[in-house]
C-alpha cells in the first residue's frame, strides 16, 4: 500500500447550514478545491487546522487523491 504524507480536513457546510467533516489526501492547497469537487452546487468548504494522529490516517486506508466524508453518524 502506498503511503500518503498529507491529509487535511476540510469542514463542509451544506446549504441548511449543517457541518460534515471530509477528509482529503492532497497537498494542502488542493485539499478544498478536491471536496468542492464532489460535493453539491452551494455548499462551501473550509480547510481545517485540526490534524489527524498517525494511527487516524492510517485506519483510513486513504490513497493518494482519495476525498471521503467521515462525518459520524452516531449521536
Amino acid at each position: 500500500m502506498a503511503s500518503v504524507s498529507e491529509i487535511h480536513l476540510v469542514r463542509v457546510t451544506t446549504d441548511d447550514r449543517e457541518h460534515k467533516l471530509w477528509v482529503v489526501a492532497a497537498p494542502r492547497d488542493e485539499a478544498v478545491e478536491a471536496v468542492l469537487d464532489i460535493i453539491p452546487e452551494g455548499w462551501s468548504a473550509a480547510l481545517l487546522d485540526n490534524q489527524l494522529s498517525k494511527q487516524e490516517a492510517e485506519a483510513l486506508n486513504l490513497r493518494p487523491g482519495d476525498v471521503r466524508e467521515i462525518t459520524s453518524q452516531s449521536n
